[in-house]
């Protein structure tokens, strides 16, 4: 699927910083952020300018990754010096949602039919007070018993699901993982 037409003939084999944002029409701090953050390969020369080396085939898999998961190539709040809010492109497609959540209902298996807000963190990355604040906010279903916020499973994987999960900015370790394999995953089905 080609979001912009590209004569790839015509593009070098091994790549700038600079031919990378333009053939992405992405800005120069926009492909810094994919270069520095590991989203988009690269190869260093050694050099203290110029010193990006990035392949045709590694912005070409950047191009279709970021057309079907725009929510993985946004920039962090305060990446351009201000409050920076990614804007994701439509929602996915009821198969890929569906998908989607069948790939989290297969991850979370080996774990209990509810969860608590501890239990949650050690598995996701994300500190007991965010878990406490989405639960608050009616993000993510649960229920309370005694002082303990208890997480029915079922709802977890639902909030997994949600664009606002898939829209955090700062994501963990674990949740950039699981975006990434559940993208291998489909592409796999293809």
């Amino acid at each position: 699927m080609d979001v912009f037409p590209i004569n790839w003939d015509s593009v070098p084999d091994v790549m700038n910083k600079e031919q990378f944002f333009r053939i992405c029409h992405i800005s120069k701090s926009t492909a810094l952020h994919l270069l520095k953050s590991g989203k988009v390969p690269y190869e260093c020369s050694g050099k203290k300018t110029r010193c990006y080396k990035i392949r045709k085939e590694d912005v070409k898999a950047y191009l279709e990754e970021r057309a079907i998961f725009p929510e993985l190539y946004s920039a962090p709040k305060g990446w351009y010096g201000m409050h920076y809010t990614a804007r994701l492109s439509g929602k996915l497609t009821d198969d890929m949602l569906t998908a989607m959540h069948d790939y989290y209902a297969k991850l979370l298996d080996d774990y209990d039919d509810v969860m608590t807000v501890n239990d949650i963190s050690a598995l996701t990355g994300y500190g007991k007070t965010t878990i406490n604040k989405w639960c608050c906010s009616k993000y993510l279903k649960s229920f309370r018993s005694g002082r303990l916020l208890y997480i029915p499973k079922i709802f977890l994987t639902e909030f997994f699901c949600l664009q606002y999960f898939r829209s955090i900015n700062r994501k963990t370790l674990w949740h950039i993982q699981t975006l990434n394999e559940f993208q291998l995953e489909v592409k796999w089905r293809k």
